[in-house]
């Protein structure tokens, strides 16, 4: 059986059944939220979240394609999607995720960011007892 039928079954029966909790449609849910691109399987796989053994195309539209009209009253991962929003709409992540992206890709990057620092430390010290004196 694929691996995509064999989910839409699980989720099918999660539907149909009134004792069963929707644990998958929820995660399939999530996924779908997570997954829009290419780029976000690869970094989800890269990161060792998911093991895709499709190709980056393929598992995209497996995941946006995989909870079709599914309905779920108690969605298990609500709060921890609330979280992240919430996360997401702060600027400092933003600016310190571009500033690390941008500014430390290479060792003699990150080296010349250290000493960068340590001498403005320096200079502020020197400064402040120059005052102080």
């Amino acid at each position: 059986m694929q691996p995509c039928n064999l989910f839409k079954n699980i989720i099918s029966y999660e539907q149909c059944s009134r004792n069963c909790s929707p644990i998958v449609t929820c995660y399939a849910i999530l996924l779908d939220n997570l997954i829009n691109t290419t780029k976000d399987v690869n970094i989800l796989c890269n990161s060792d979240i998911i093991d895709n053994w499709l190709n980056p195309d393929d598992a995209t539209q497996f995941f946006n394609k995989l909870y079709i009209d599914a309905h779920v009253k108690k969605f298990y991962y609500f709060n921890l999607c609330r979280d992240v929003n919430n996360y997401r709409k702060h600027n400092w992540p933003q600016w310190r995720a571009a500033y690390l992206h941008n500014y430390f890709g290479t060792p003699l990057v990150v080296a010349s960011q250290v000493f960068a620092a340590i001498v403005l430390i320096l200079t502020f010290l020197q400064t402040l007892f120059s005052i102080i004196k």
